[in-house]
């Protein structure tokens, strides 16, 4: 029914356990009135509040979707004009500056057209223009008339057009749509001699002003349409501007001036919100994660919702600022700006569960509970109250809440500091299964056993561990050593081709005290290799520093392959070496004579 309606689901409103519930906080709004049986079924943008007599008493209107304008004055239902369509869209502007009293003309917006009203009296109907139609179809339209082409190649013709991309009235889609070719031949005989038009409708409407910021100020009517395309009306009602847009919107905020300078923010189906200035769209656009479902500008800032339950906000120029993660889908959005508050201005959010939250930048100011999924919000003057919450439920009510002229939104004295209330939401635990009982009540009943054999097999892996670990020390196989007090790290590599090698090694006291007199012995395999040195003695080893010595290994017999040298670092105390190395010799490489 409509484009720019945010999705309602029902949900249902789980209590909150005594144990986990948030402390009470005081209630920023003051009950002004609740009406359960107004039988009010409307939207945000069907709610407007506008001064309609001029003379400071605003008034309520709502565009009903039972094709009813209702104004409501106070408690009261004071007036009631029927609609000829479902509306969509709810303004109110002024159109000039010669009234005297400055009445404002309120637009409704339903279907292709908008109906003017003055004094709540109809006064001027728009009409949407038609869309284009492409020549192609055109041209096969033209040719079913006259008889030059048969059913099935104009069926071809327009499939192919589809497939190509080119936009195709209404009347070709329900032609495609026809099986059988008795259907399509009767169909053709039943509009062929109708004119080929196609009518859009409007999915969003707002206000631009024109040349002051004034509440009396001339507004121009900024209207978006089902075929991606926004127009700007001036107080005439004629056709200024005409913006393309690459979706269709279904949210729009005005701001600035249209003599002067002016913006127009826009959200569309595709998830992306363009930004036209000055007549002129930008070449950037903000990429959200999924649809919006609202839209709302605060002061330089675009704060939008997404069926994601995440609200953004942005930077007019594209920036993203921060992101608030909501515990309920959203349903509404509101902007507040209180003058009189040094320029505070807020956002009201309304989510699925029933809550209405007031957000100050990313800091929740203040929620309330309305117990009843929110259709519709306004926030503004109604009647002689400068701060008014209007509110439309799921079941037909009106609530109206009104904010007092001592309440603070700003973060400092609104906002207590401590933890964010979702802490004290309890987590979703999943449901117990029965191979998980059976093995609690098993750790119930033998506990105690199973809690020894694990410390005994640990304690049996530790001294496993252990024992290998002494046992490399002892042997002195490792690269680092200790033992008997002596602290040694060794490290030897082979240098050269063949068959004069040479062996060199690094040793370094990583103990603290010096060692003196350590003796080096080489062990190898005397049918393959000859060393000079099999043998030395290392005078001092003085802690920290680094020793570096070589030695010279022959290879004898080539025919014999390689084998392992190993280097002991003995001690004199001891019959088991402080540290070996293993050096694994290469293959030999004779040089032909």
């Amino acid at each position: 029914m409509q484009d720019n309606a945010p999705p309602v689901e029902e949900d249902v409103v789980k209590p909150v356990p005594k144990s986990h519930a948030q402390p009470e906080q005081e209630s920023l709004w003051l009950d002004a009135w609740l009406n359960p049986l107004a039988g009010v079924r409307a939207f945000s943008a069907c709610i407007e509040l506008a001064d309609l007599n001029g003379n400071g008493d605003w008034k309520l209107l709502i565009a009903d979707a039972q094709r009813k304008l209702k104004v409501y004055s106070g408690t009261d239902l004071v007036l009631e004009n029927p609609l000829l369509d479902t509306p969509c869209a709810l303004c109110s502007f002024y159109t000039d500056y010669s009234d005297p009293i400055h009445r404002p003309a309120i637009a409704v917006a339903s279907g292709p057209s908008i109906y003017i009203y003055k004094n709540l009296k109809a006064f001027y109907k728009f009409f949407l223009p038609c869309i284009e139609i492409n020549p192609i179809e055109a041209d096969v339209w033209a040719n079913i008339r006259q008889g030059k082409i048969t059913i099935n190649a104009a069926s071809e013709v327009l499939e192919h057009a589809k497939e190509n991309g080119v936009p195709l009235s209404s009347r070709s889609m329900e032609y495609l749509s026809i099986e059988s070719n008795e259907e399509k031949e009767r169909f053709v005989n039943e509009c062929k001699n109708a004119p080929l038009i196609q009518q859009t409708v409007i999915t969003c409407m707002t206000v631009l002003k024109k040349d002051k910021e004034e509440a009396t100020g001339v507004g121009y009517l900024v209207v978006c349409t089902e075929n991606a395309r926004v127009l700007i009306l001036d107080s005439q009602f004629q056709i200024l501007r005409k913006i393309q847009l690459a979706s269709t919107p279904v949210f729009v905020c005005a701001s600035g001036l249209y003599d002067v300078d002016y913006r127009i923010v826009i959200s569309c189906r595709n998830a992306n919100i363009y930004t036209i200035k000055n007549g002129e769209p930008l070449g950037v656009s903000i990429e959200l994660e999924s649809q919006p479902c609202g839209m709302v500008r605060v002061d330089k800032s675009i704060i939008v919702g997404t069926m994601a339950n995440v609200m953004h906000a942005y930077h007019v120029k594209g920036k993203k600022q921060y992101s608030v993660y909501l515990p309920a889908a959203i349903t509404n959005m509101t902007a507040v700006q209180l003058e009189t508050m040094r320029g505070t201005k807020a956002c009201i959010v309304a989510l699925a569960n029933g809550e209405v939250r007031v957000y100050n930048g990313r800091t929740m100011i203040n929620s309330v509970q309305v117990r009843d999924v929110v259709t519709g919000m306004k926030f503004g003057r109604y009647s002689r109250e400068d701060s008014t919450l209007i509110l439309t439920t799921k079941s037909g009510a009106i609530i109206i809440k009104m904010l007092p002229r001592l309440a603070s939104l700003e973060v400092t004295k609104g906002h207590q500091v401590g933890p964010p209330p979702e802490q004290d939401i309890p987590l979703k635990v999943p449901k117990k299964t029965r191979l998980y009982v059976e093995q609690t009540q098993r750790e119930k009943d033998f506990g105690i056993e199973m809690h020894r054999v694990f410390q005994r097999d640990l304690c049996k892996l530790r001294l496993q561990t252990a024992r290998a670990y002494v046992k490399i020390l002892t042997d002195g196989q490792g690269p680092l050593s200790y033992m008997g007090g002596s602290s040694l790290r060794l490290t030897a590599h082979v240098q050269g081709l063949g068959p004069l090698f040479k062996i060199k090694l690094n040793i370094q006291n990583t103990g603290l005290k010096p060692l003196t007199a350590i003796p080096i012995v080489f062990t190898y395999n005397k049918a393959i290799y000859q060393m000079w040195k099999p043998s030395m003695v290392i005078p001092v080893l003085v802690p920290s520093l680094v020793y570096h010595y070589e030695v010279a290994v022959r290879c004898t017999d080539e025919s014999s392959g390689s084998d392992v040298i190993r280097v002991y670092v003995c001690s004199s105390t001891s019959s088991v070496p402080i540290i070996t190395a293993l050096v694994n010799m290469p293959l030999t490489d004779f040089l032909l004579p």
